[in-house]
């Protein structure tokens, strides 16, 4: 059986940077274990021992390139980098998420990883989740689990 740990990401108090907890609270009401990181480096420390690595987080994309609310889903190569424009889209902190995944992997720490996150349109501290990103709290929900679900249910031997 593949073991998977969901990683949510974000700041609780920074709008919707929050969303990975947001999700992570609808996560563990239907039973699902998740670990929080609040800092890329603990993302890197989360990434030992599973096979499978889900990543919860608030996205800005340079250039805003998405409308806020808009749900992502990527996964990282086998040398743990993700597509371009989310190597270093998840935070702004200098060092993201989409680095200290890469980091993994050159380290040759890096399980599959597999992100979803959301376009966020405010991070302000103190702000609340904007409408749009808790508009796609329940999509962003809905991707995770059906990912949870493919990634643990074993092939089936039926010819």
């Amino acid at each position: 059986m593949t073991n998977v740990r969901v990683i949510a990401c974000g700041n609780p108090d920074a709008g919707d940077d929050a969303v990975g907890f947001v999700v992570s609270e609808e996560l563990q009401s239907r039973g699902v274990d998740v670990v929080f990181a609040r800092a890329p480096f603990d993302v890197l420390d989360r990434l030992d021992d599973v096979d499978v690595a889900i990543v919860v987080d608030a996205i800005s994309t340079p250039g805003d390139g998405r409308a806020p609310g808009t749900v992502i889903r990527a996964e990282a190569d086998e040398t743990g980098r993700l597509p371009g424009e989310l190597r270093s889209s998840l935070s702004s902190h200098g060092l993201g998420v989409g680095e200290a995944i890469g980091l993994a992997g050159a380290l040759g720490r890096a399980p599959r990883v597999v992100v979803h996150g959301v376009e966020v349109a405010d991070v302000t501290a103190g702000a609340p989740l904007s409408a749009a990103v808790r508009g796609a709290v329940p999509q962003l929900v809905s991707a995770v689990l059906a990912d949870i679900e493919r990634l643990t249910t074993p092939p089936s031997d039926a010819p």
